[in-house]
């Protein structure tokens, strides 16, 4: 089966691309990098009409999802499906995606596993792990730290007859959590420090004026998607962030921006589930967990397959020293491609493993060429990575795989319901 998604404008390909090194492209294959999503005609298609020099015909759409559809495509004990199913058409018009059943299903299953359809779900366990950020944050001040911080935490938001200790204390869902930072920090830009130790530990605390200093809150929402990306999506300015943050505890709000980082980019897998360990581990982690694993056989590295090839920062920007597959990626070239790639093309065309078009690179092509000419087999394009899952609103650990099979369950239920449905 191949998995399908279509933008407004037309059929995308999202077929696995060759696995070996295409000479030359005709100029009708340019659309593959200009559209946001998805699939169309298979390689010997394009391959064909790049030899008559014709633009490949596009496949007719698949059926046009309703929302009267969608809505039936929910678990049925769910409430307010309607509403539910009428933000999620319009997410998927909003991103110019075609509503087929593939792409409803994607975004309702998602949904479903993230926050099982509540738009500002609660954590367990929440002022617990609040408390636990503010304390680590305090002792890495030294002795002023803890009483200092405990002087802020006395503070009240104008209008407020609780401390912020105190309504920290009772906070249940993240909306909750950001709106008591929001109002800690213009507390302490309008009336705080007023002493020299507060003052240190402000420098400390508020030194960006950005909530995530403070915030273990990192992914928000019904489809807890990550902030950074939707706050980057709105803008990438601290007012996008302010605005982001309140937009995610909406229903339309979260549906809008989980979409977005769901669906609204290109990549050539034939299952879902690959879409979906994406959305745990970041874009195209299971591509380059199949490359991972390759270069790790020709090369004899042990490699965890994560996905990364490059080391990041908290702000998802490369670092300035090599990862360990950006060494085996190193010691591949050398080992079987020194001729062809020069190390220094090798780490430029690393920086672009994020991207579809890292699949055009001469890195790309020389592994997937050597693999299938060493081992005899053809290199799969895409796997589920290895990534262990640790989060402050989980009770223990889990995997990408796990996360990915999960949301699988679920589409493919939804899937079922829709075959179901009278045509």
């Amino acid at each position: 089966m191949v998995f399908r998604i279509f933008s407004i404008s037309g059929a995308v390909n999202l077929a696995p691309k060759p696995l070996v090194s295409v000479p030359t492209r005709c100029d009708g294959a340019r659309f593959f990098h200009r559209a946001p999503g998805l699939l169309a005609l298979g390689l010997l298609a394009l391959l064909s009409a790049c030899a008559r020099n014709v633009r490949p015909t596009e496949p007719p759409l698949p059926p046009r999802v309703t929302v009267e559809q969608a809505a039936k495509l929910m678990p049925p004990d769910e409430k307010d499906r309607e509403g539910w199913a009428e933000d999620v058409m319009a997410a998927l018009e909003a991103h110019r995606l075609y509503p087929s059943a593939e792409a409803v299903c994607s975004v309702l299953a998602v949904i479903e596993q993230e926050s099982g359809f509540e738009s500002n779900p609660p954590v367990a366990g929440l002022a617990r792990i609040v408390q636990q950020r503010l304390d680590a944050y305090a002792d890495k001040l030294g002795p002023l730290g803890p009483p200092a911080v405990k002087a802020l935490l006395e503070g009240k938001a104008p209008g407020q007859t609780q401390t912020f200790e105190q309504r920290l204390k009772l906070v249940r869902t993240e909306r909750d959590l950001d709106r008591i930072f929001r109002e800690l920090l213009e507390f302490y830009e309008t009336e705080y420090p007023k002493s020299y130790a507060a003052a240190q530990l402000a420098s400390s605390l508020f030194k960006s004026t950005r909530l995530e200093d403070l915030n273990p809150i990192t992914t928000a929402g019904s489809m807890q998607v990550s902030v950074k990306f939707s706050a980057d999506l709105a803008g990438g300015d601290e007012q996008a962030m302010q605005r982001v943050r309140e937009e995610l505890y909406t229903r339309g709000g979260g549906v809008y921006y989980g979409t977005a980082r769901l669906l609204g980019y290109e990549a050539h897998y034939d299952d879902p589930i690959y879409r979906f360990a994406d959305y745990n581990a970041g874009f195209y982690a299971s591509r380059n967990a199949a490359l991972q694993a390759q270069v790790s056989r020709l090369t004899g590295i042990n490699l965890v397959t994560d996905g990364d090839l490059l080391a990041y920062d908290k702000q998802g920007e490369p670092l300035d020293q090599d990862s360990n597959s950006l060494k085996a990626l190193l010691a591949f070239r050398q080992r079987y491609a020194s001729d062809d790639l020069s190390e220094r093309r090798v780490r430029k065309d690393a920086l672009q493993e994020k991207e579809l078009a890292f699949e055009e690179t001469d890195t790309w092509n020389a592994i997937k060429r050597a693999y299938q000419e060493v081992t005899g087999e053809t290199p799969v394009y895409a796997q589920l990575p290895t990534v262990v899952i640790r989060s402050p609103k989980m009770s223990s650990e889990r995997s990408t795989a796990w996360f990915a099979q999960s949301v699988n369950r679920r589409y493919q239920k939804c899937m079922a319901r829709y075959a179901a449905l009278p045509k």
